[in-house]
């Protein structure tokens, strides 16, 4: 039920750890608490030591990390406002049982949900299956999709980011110049430009070389 504790995932970095300076002990042995992800996947692990006398060794590692019932969504890289598109949920079942999944998909104001925000699948045993919810988009910017996933013996829920751009022709103007004393630059954003589609980007670096190297 609604009532049960689901926890909702929605950590899923790119890169899920970078320690570069982890000293070990004399006998070669470094302990890391690690905050794992959400993703259901297997992460490899790449260590890279040197010692003192100047000796190197490397090692590659799997680390899995899974559970018997989940779901997911099967996102595009992108969405442009006044898409209709069909959100695909998919849900797995590795329970040495069958059971019955209700699907609860929430609701948000920037878009626009076409039939009903629940349906119920029935999955057997190593079956997985995908549900689909067709949506309506209105608003632009950064926008989060949450499924929940309320099994019978197992749930799960999911909550992931998807950008959605402007129905537009993106126009782009760039300005340059070296910071010293006040300086003062004017940007003008047309009025037929789309609402809530325009960004300012400032940039302010110490000197040449650090530009250089965000332009690698």
């Amino acid at each position: 039920s609604d009532q049960q504790a689901v926890r909702i995932r929605e950590y899923f970095p790119e890169t899920l750890l970078f320690e570069p300076s982890l000293i070990t002990d004399e006998h070669g042995i470094g302990t890391l608490n690690v905050e794992m992800a959400d993703s259901i996947t297997t992460w490899r692990m790449t260590t890279m030591a040197s010692t003192r006398t100047g000796a190197l060794g490397s090692l590659d590692k799997p680390i899995r990390l899974f559970q018997d019932f989940f779901v997911d969504l099967d996102l595009p890289v992108a969405l442009t406002q006044n898409d209709k598109v069909s959100i695909p949920v998919v849900v797995y079942n590795y329970l040495d049982q069958p059971q019955d999944v209700r699907l609860k998909f929430e609701t948000a104001p920037w878009f626009t949900l076409d039939g009903d925000s629940e349906k119920t699948v029935q999955l057997n045993v190593g079956e997985v299956r995908s549900v689909y919810f067709p949506i309506e988009v209105s608003r632009i910017g950064t926008h989060k999709l949450t499924v929940f996933a309320y099994g019978s013996r197992m749930s799960d829920a999911i909550r992931r980011e998807i950008e959605v751009r402007p129905d537009g022709e993106e126009q782009l103007e760039s300005v340059s110049d070296r910071l010293s004393g006040r300086v003062e630059h004017t940007i003008t954003i047309p009025e037929d430009a789309i609402a809530d589609a325009s960004k300012i980007l400032v940039r302010i670096y110490p000197g040449v070389f650090s530009q250089i190297v965000d332009g690698l």
